[in-house]
């Protein structure tokens, strides 16, 4: 009965996979230098429904979580708490920059959502430079 309890845990918890985000902007450069990562940079607003739709859908799923834990660091700003946008332009919520563990941008800037397959897409082609 103790391992079914278990197991059942462990595959709840797993199917509620959650990000575990910097606690800063400069927090999560030094994070992503030391684990020597990508950052995945996502400028949001409380109000912006596509950032909630990936924070609710996208982040959870599991593939999608699975592989941002593995080779990204995530760093989410609030623009209206850091207005300044840390000198990123900010063309909509949400806007995404790939930099590498040194802070350098890698590719383009994203701007808005995608569905957990775009995304996950997305990421791959970032962590392998497309």
């Amino acid at each position: 009965m103790k391992k079914y309890l278990l197991t059942l845990l462990f595959l709840t918890g797993s199917l509620f996979a959650e990000l575990d985000w910097a606690p800063s902007y400069k927090e999560g450069l030094a994070q992503a230098k030391k684990e020597n990562k990508i950052i995945m940079l996502m400028f949001s607003i409380k109000e912006c429904r596509m950032c909630n739709y990936m924070k609710k859908t996208v982040y959870e799923d599991e593939a999608v979580s699975e592989y941002i834990e593995n080779f990204f660091v995530s760093v989410e700003v609030d623009i209206e708490a850091h207005p300044d946008k840390y000198g990123y332009d900010v063309f909509g919520t949400p806007t995404y920059y790939f930099l590498d563990s040194n802070g350098t941008p890698i590719g383009r800037s994203m701007v808005g959502g995608a569905d957990p397959e775009g995304f996950l897409k997305k990421l791959q082609e970032v962590r392998h430079g497309k």
